[in-house]
């Protein structure tokens, strides 16, 4: 199975699941949470935003811990059992607590999963035995480098007794024409394709919805929420959960707007206008169950 079905039926088995919990509810939450920690990343990739550093300068600023105890204990008044990942716009092992960051989710929220996704970089035995202990659930890794690194890792992998479901390394380095190894697009328009050699084939906006507003909440390091890891370009700020709380952002009319216009297959907002990410390939549990209950509500 290729890297990129193990990752999809990785969310899918979750969402799966995630979605009975909410079989007497009128609206099912988000299944994921993402974070982005930091305002950096060690690298520059060709098919990343950051490869432009006057966009996107690396800046010595993080998520504020006593923010993310408080989401962590709203969370927790939510009886949350999703997935709270940490990857987005920087590499998450630069946030100088990720540890703590860990340790608070396994003792706040013990039903939820957490997960990393990193370039591996800063990967060392000792540190990645302790984030384990402490009780992250899984790690993926993308490589962007060598055979070197890739049996760095593998022998890292398998020292600490990790296999597949816990330890995952994804191959990112397997040149243009294969894609880098990924499901590559735009990131809703902030990657110029033709500067690592590739075209835009599809034509925007895409004539299709997307699930990931249905089930998703991304929030970035200074607070704002926005309605998809995608939105680099950070064109839809739906709240700030240092003024809101989550639940109410997730349930503004905002996103509800967002949401309603996906369902019907209508991208022609930003920044879904310039987006070209296949955002139906999870989530349909979620679309069945908004739909319900829009039309519920109407």
């Amino acid at each position: 199975m290729e890297t990129s079905d193990l990752k999809k039926k990785h969310v899918d088995d979750f969402n799966t699941e995630y979605i009975k919990k909410f079989s007497n509810s009128p609206y099912p939450l988000f299944s994921l949470m993402e974070f982005n920690l930091h305002g950096s990343c060690s690298r520059r990739c060709a098919f990343c935003p950051r490869v432009d550093e006057s966009i996107w300068p690396n800046l010595d600023e993080e998520f504020d811990m006593k923010l993310f105890e408080n989401i962590l204990d709203q969370l927790r008044e939510l009886n949350y059992s999703g997935r709270l990942a940490f990857s987005g716009f920087s590499e998450p092992f630069m946030h100088s607590r990720i540890e703590d960051i860990i340790e608070k989710i396994s003792k706040t929220l013990p039903k939820a999963r957490s997960e990393i996704i990193t370039n591996g970089d800063y990967l060392k035995l000792e540190n990645t035995k302790r984030i384990f202990e402490l009780g992250l659930d899984h790690l993926f890794v993308s490589l962007y480098t060598n055979k070197k690194t890739h049996d760095y890792l593998t022998t890292l992998k398998n020292s600490l007794n990790l296999d597949d479901s816990k330890f995952r390394i994804r191959p990112r380095n397997l040149g243009r024409k294969m894609n880098f190894g990924l499901n590559i697009n735009n990131r809703a328009g902030s990657v110029d394709y033709e500067r690592f050699g590739l075209k835009q084939t599809k034509t925007l906006p895409l004539k299709r919805g997307c699930n990931y507003p249905l089930y998703t909440i991304f929030v970035d390091y200074n607070g704002d929420c926005l309605i998809c890891p995608d939105d680099w370009k950070k064109k839809k700020v739906v709240g700030n959960v240092y003024k809101e709380k989550v639940i109410d952002i997730w349930n503004k009319e905002t996103f509800h707007d967002v949401r309603k216009s996906l369902i019907k297959g209508d991208r022609t907002k930003a920044p879904c206008n310039e987006c070209d990410v296949d955002g139906l390939l999870s989530g349909n549990e979620f679309k069945e169950k908004w739909q319900t209950y829009y039309q519920d509500k109407n």
